[in-house]
């Protein structure tokens, strides 16, 4: 699944939205000062039920932050 992540200034993932790649995600419009950037998350499986979905994309936005590195987004842990 591809993690399409909106963050702050810092790295802190403030929502995130999984859908497959080459589909277009849906979400919030970003408001001054947040940031997005698409994240590939294998651990993140179309094959899950919906509430395990949300239960890794609530542990993948408390455990890690976005850092940019060369252009590119990539998930670290805090």
């Amino acid at each position: 699944m591809l993690l399409t992540v909106i963050h702050d200034r810092s790295g802190n993932i403030l929502g995130t939205v999984a859908h497959p790649p080459g589909t277009p995600a849906s979400g919030p419009a970003l408001k001054p000062g947040q940031y997005v950037a698409d994240i590939d998350a294998p651990e993140i499986s179309a094959d899950l039920e919906p509430p395990a979905v949300f239960e890794r994309l609530a542990r993948v936005a408390e455990e890690h932050r976005v850092e940019l590195r060369n252009g590119e987004a990539y998930l670290v842990r805090r």
